[in-house]
């Protein structure tokens, strides 16, 4: 693989190992996490996100100034086509994907909503382990790094070679990965 230009060797390597073999990037990478893959986003530069983007073939646009935008299509379009619509909303204040929040959350009052998030962990659970690598994903995004608060006592530690794994058996890895690489910032 060709070095990136940003620091992110690591996340890019495990990427590139992981679509070409699972097990061997599991070995080689054995206790780094999905949570920790996302959270590299935030560390990403234009030349790290283009290795991204040619590793998984997906076709972003450059330069990269429309991210919001075009991330904000994509969260919509990835919350209606994968059924995430009871896990988040559309009512938070600003534009574009800032208005999109997880829900069983009062953030006015800056409290959890007891059944409303306990709807929410069931809602999650129900789905399949695809669905809920999206979700999680989107939630680590939200909160630029790891999450105690939706994601607690659910399932959401997968093994960053497994996750990869899946998703791309389950057909899903090019809309996590167009996910991954729009991300603006929250």
């Amino acid at each position: 693989m060709n070095e990136p230009g940003g620091d992110l060797i690591e996340p890019l390597a495990l990427i590139d190992l992981a679509l070409r073999s699972p097990e061997v990037a599991r070995r080689c990478f054995p206790k780094y996490r999905l949570t920790r893959l996302v959270a590299s986003r935030l560390d990403m530069d234009d030349t790290d996100i283009e290795h991204l983007a040619a590793m998984l073939e997906i076709k972003l646009p450059t330069p990269f100034s429309d991210f919001n935008r075009l991330f904000e299509h994509h969260l919509r379009n990835v919350i209606t086509v994968y059924g995430l619509d009871t896990l988040f909303s559309d009512d938070g204040p600003g534009a574009h994907h800032h208005a999109i929040r997880p829900t069983g959350y009062d953030f006015h009052y800056d409290e959890v909503i007891a059944i409303d998030m306990e709807q929410w962990r069931a809602d999650y659970r129900a789905m399949s382990d695809d669905r809920q690598m999206l979700a999680a994903s989107i939630i680590w995004l939200y909160r630029a790094g790891k999450d105690n608060r939706w994601l607690r006592r659910v399932p959401c530690t997968w093994l960053a070679a497994d996750a990869i794994g899946h998703m791309r058996s389950a057909g899903v890895l090019a809309d996590w990965a167009r996910l991954v690489a729009l991300y603006p910032g929250w």
